[in-house]
């Protein structure tokens, strides 16, 4: 099996799993597919003046006809210099905006996060997976408290007394975007198409 193979059976494994357990929590579904769109990663980023190590796991199900859409996932980021462990407290928007890089995915992820386990500010997750683990190629930029979104069209929240930003390359680790079509009634998963 060669080296893309393996990281395309990882991300499908992952949203077969996923997507089965939606399908036996609602049965409902069970005679459907289910397209899942999400990014998957974690690492070391480093930006300037620092460095933080994260976690990422974002999944967008989209139901056919007009069944709702579902995100789920879960952010932590670890910046040690500032002191600061931030945990996504929801994950509300999953965007795949327009303009695309010209090597890679662009993602947009909108929630709300905690800071050091109190408070709840809106936060932005940009990430690109641009290419292979350990390229350093791949990148993030959060956004939380002031300057973040809170919806794809809002306008930048302002005046919560809290501001963090980072931008930069993923050092050590990867991100990457996991597209996949899960058939609830034969568990067979393959990948999406665009």
């Amino acid at each position: 099996m060669g080296p893309g193979l393996e990281s395309i059976d990882r991300r499908m494994a992952i949203g077969g799993a996923l997507v089965g357990a939606v399908g036996l929590a609602v049965p409902s579904r069970q005679s459907r597919t289910v397209t899942q769109r999400g990014m998957v990663g974690g690492g070391l980023a480093r930006f300037a003046p620092g460095e933080a190590s994260f976690s990422l796991f974002v999944s967008r199900l989209i139901f056919p006809g007009d069944e709702p859409e579902v995100v789920v996932g879960s952010i932590i980021w670890v910046d040690e210099e500032a002191k600061l462990t931030l945990r996504s407290t929801a994950i509300t928007e999953y965007i795949v905006p327009e303009v695309q890089p010209e090597q890679g995915a662009l993602r947009r992820i909108i929630g709300t996060m905690n800071v050091n386990d109190e408070g709840e500010y809106p936060f932005e997750l940009e990430v690109i997976d641009a290419d292979l683990p350990g390229s350093g190629k791949d990148s993030v930029n959060l956004k939380v408290g002031d300057g973040a979104h809170t919806s794809q069209n809002a306008t930048p929240a302002s005046d919560l007394g809290f501001t963090y930003m980072a931008n930069g390359m993923v050092a050590r680790g990867d991100i990457q975007e996991l597209d996949a079509e899960i058939d609830l009634t034969t568990g067979a998963v393959r990948p999406a198409e665009d």
